[in-house]
């Protein structure tokens, strides 16, 4: 048995143990030189149908990449520049001293737009919000910055949703339609796109995102829920999220990190290279914990056995993805799910299964134990 048997053989244990006790919902791809040895889908994208390698998926904050490098085309271009301050853009906001970097890797300060719409009373649930309706927020509420400028690191999706606007004004095109002339179509992303669930007509192989009861072995949309349905009042919202695909489509995007005529070489390593806070590059949560840093759309990790990893991770009421390319050994990891969970202590099964499939990909066997210790409690009762 030849190695990539091997590793095909292993995964398939895996897969097969969570299709068989509802743990698992999606597609997952594993490749090597950029080219992918394993595919396989389990469960359902709705309510008929089983996933197939066309299922699409919401793939949540891996959108970040895409704003990231959308932003670094324009200033290649002349159009911007990384020391750009947001007044520029928005003099009518409370914030100073901000510029497009500190947006790109989250040192900022802004504070988060998503507590202020969940916030019962702030906004009318039955109206899906935009991204006008978070910069009204902050030029309406004008809240105070979490910290000063360059002071430390915090995950922010506002600083994304306004480069998204920041990209709408200097192009003058949508958001949405920069993105397919500029990168899905000359990477040949066919399903690929900023399609929004429910202000747009249906697409094709669309898979819907599930919150799912393993106990009771029930199904519900997040929408129908109270502490979920801001999946459908955020679903306008775009740049920090909102970008919809395939594992084939995001194993291009892997590759394109490093191959492809989108970006100048100089500018792809500058997006690749994690910021120091306070001299540090491990401040950011990521797949090995405590080893993480953050460029400019991309996590980035410096480990011990598997060199530099650049990935990011995505959650999204219904969905959790994750891209996760190990440069240094040319491998990579697309995994796209559509099953979240009632019970909490499920909701790290996106995180086991990416790590016992890295384990896998360098040749390791299949270890279940982690997936057992979580359904032995109810088996036992």
């Amino acid at each position: 048995m030849n190695g990539q048997d091997f590793k095909k053989r292993e995964v398939d244990k895996v897969l097969d143990f969570l299709e068989q006790n509802r743990l698992f919902s999606g597609v997952v791809l594993l490749s090597e030189h950029g080219k992918p040895f394993y595919k396989r889908g389990i469960g359902k994208r709705n309510d008929r149908e089983h996933h197939s390698y066309h299922s699409i998926f919401e793939i949540a904050s891996i959108s970040k990449s895409f704003t990231a490098i959308a932003i670094m085309i324009l200033i290649e271009e002349g159009e911007l520049t990384l020391d750009d301050h947001l007044e520029k853009f928005f003099p009518y906001l409370p914030f100073k001293d901000i510029t497009i970097k500190n947006m790109l890797n989250h040192t900022s300060g802004l504070p988060d737009y998503m507590e202020w719409f969940e916030t019962a009373g702030n906004w009318d649930r039955g109206t899906i919000a935009t991204n006008k309706d978070v910069v009204q927020f902050l030029r309406n509420e004008k809240p105070a910055v979490l910290f000063q400028v360059n002071e430390k690191w915090e995950y922010c999706n506002t600083g994304y949703v306004l480069l998204a606007e920041i990209i709408e004004m200097v192009s003058e095109m949508e958001y949405g339609e920069f993105l397919a002339k500029r990168i899905f179509k000359p990477l040949n992303m066919y399903n690929t796109s900023t399609y929004s669930q429910f202000l747009d007509n249906e697409i094709e192989n669309f898979s819907l995102g599930y919150i799912y009861d393993w106990k009771q072995n029930l199904y519900r949309l997040p929408n129908e829920l109270d502490d979920h349905n801001y999946a459908y009042y955020l679903d306008g919202i775009k740049g920090d999220g909102g970008i919809k695909s395939t594992v084939d489509d995001l194993l291009i995007w892997e590759r394109s990190i490093y191959d492809s005529n989108l970006l100048a070489e100089k500018t792809k390593k500058a997006m690749i290279n994690p910021v120091l806070v306070n001299g540090s590059a491990e401040y950011c949560h990521s797949l090995h914990k405590g080893i993480g840093g953050y460029g400019f759309g991309w996590k980035i990790e410096d480990h011990t056995h598997y060199k530099k990893i650049v990935l990011h991770d995505g959650y999204w009421a219904g969905y959790c993805s994750g891209l996760i390319s190990y440069k240094d050994y040319d491998k990579g990891i697309v995994m796209l799910n559509n099953l979240d969970f009632t019970e909490s202590e499920y909701n790290k099964i996106p995180h086991l299964l990416t790590l016992t499939l890295e384990r896998i990909l360098f040749g390791g066997k299949a270890e279940l134990h982690e997936f057992e210790k979580l359904i032995m409690p109810i088996r036992i009762k």
